[in-house]
């Protein structure tokens, strides 16, 4: 499912010039290797009726603690409008269902229902297999150093709701 008809990856072997100096800086490389990976996640979850930002949220739903409108919104990094509009569209097509907190009434919890977790399944197959081609040039062992770094420096940087004491 990997773009293969895109100048970046017809050039594989290609890199940037010496003096191309933004090359060279560790943030502007993560920025440009996720832009490349949602956009091929984009284009597959196409293939199944889906965008990224509703996968996002049916994989946050999908375990752990109960989340809110407004931790989606921490967690995922979107604008809490954005996070009403996708929750509404999963509401209509029966997969989430938002619970009125019992601690605090102005709040609702949303719970993925069966056909929530469906609809995940599916879409965690597309989503597997863009991963799995996208980091495919990197052995197991650098995915996994790869995976450990991120969790490094992610480490104190997400929303409590998702955190554990």
């Amino acid at each position: 499912m990997a773009r293969s008809g895109n100048a970046e990856r017809d050039g594989a072997g290609l890199r940037p010039r010496g003096d191309f100096l933004i090359a060279e800086r560790p943030g502007y490389l993560l920025h440009k290797a996720a832009l490349l990976l949602v956009e091929d996640v984009e284009k597959a979850l196409g293939t199944v009726g889906m965008r990224s930002r509703y996968f996002f949220v049916l994989a946050s739903l999908a375990g752990g603690p109960e989340l809110s409108q407004q931790d989606l919104s921490r967690l995922l990094n979107l604008d809490p409008t954005t996070v009403v509009t996708v929750i509404d569209e999963m509401e209509r097509n029966r997969h989430v269902e938002r619970r009125r907190n019992p601690v605090d009434r102005r709040r609702y919890n949303l719970i993925l229902t069966d056909s929530g977790r469906e609809a995940l399944a599916e879409a965690d197959a597309v989503v597997t297999e863009v991963e799995s081609a996208f980091f495919g040039m990197l052995a197991e062992e650098e995915r996994l150093v790869l995976r450990k770094m991120l969790d490094r420096m992610l480490a104190g940087r997400w929303p409590a709701s998702v955190c554990t004491d």
